[in-house]
């Protein structure tokens, strides 16, 4: 017998998550089964079962690689480049950018749907895991301004962490807003915050 090839089994896994992001949009996590993804799929419920383990898992898989991928570079440690502010505005950038992705908008509705039912249900691990990694994004957020504090392109006299806590708290809306409106122009906005950010470092008190 044949060996399946490596691409051919990665063809497959994508295939359905392909068809689980379609289902979980138009049904939600709870009212999608199994049966429907592997049905959108072309495939036996069986066989989803060799890639994924549960459907928690399979909405794990829905998220984007590039989203993916961006929330691991907030998370790194920032190296010094001599312009932390403008490595600042680049990964913003690129971040606010994947929310034009209908994919994202996908998995903005999974993450409030399993967000709301493991508050409802008191599922203190899952939303701890939530929070865990929500913290870890906002402590990079805030080590990347620090470096810019540090390197004299922010103020010395403002709080970091905060600033950090109001950006996140910012792009969550805006995951919220193209939710509801896809139109939503989160770029134009990313814009005018990034140049509010560029006033207040010229205009308040820098490292002596």
């Amino acid at each position: 017998m044949a060996k399946v090839s490596d691409a051919h089994l990665e063809a497959r896994r994508q295939s359905i998550i392909d068809a689980a992001c379609d289902v979980f949009s138009s049904k939600g996590l709870e009212q999608a089964t199994m049966a429907e993804i592997a049905a959108r799929a072309g495939l036996s419920p069986g066989a989803i079962y060799r890639y994924f383990a549960n459907k928690e898992d399979l909405a794990n898989g829905c998220m984007t690689e590039s989203a993916g991928s961006v929330m691991e570079q907030w998370m790194l440690q920032p190296a010094a480049t001599g312009d932390a502010m403008g490595d600042f505005a680049e990964l913003s950038r690129l971040t606010f950018a994947l929310l034009n992705d209908a994919r994202e908008r996908v998995d903005t509705a999974l993450m409030l749907e399993r967000v709301l039912k493991a508050s409802r249900e008191g599922e203190s691990e899952l939303l701890g895991e939530f929070g865990a990694e929500w913290r870890k994004v906002r402590a990079g957020v805030t080590a990347r301004l620090t470096l810019a504090q540090e390197t004299g392109q922010m103020p010395v006299d403002m709080d970091m962490d905060r600033i950090a806590g109001a950006l996140f708290a910012f792009y969550w809306g805006s995951r919220l807003g193209k939710l509801l409106m896809p139109d939503w122009d989160s770029d134009e906005q990313l814009v005018e915050v990034q140049e509010l950010l560029g006033r207040v470092s010229l205009s308040a008190p820098q490292a002596s």
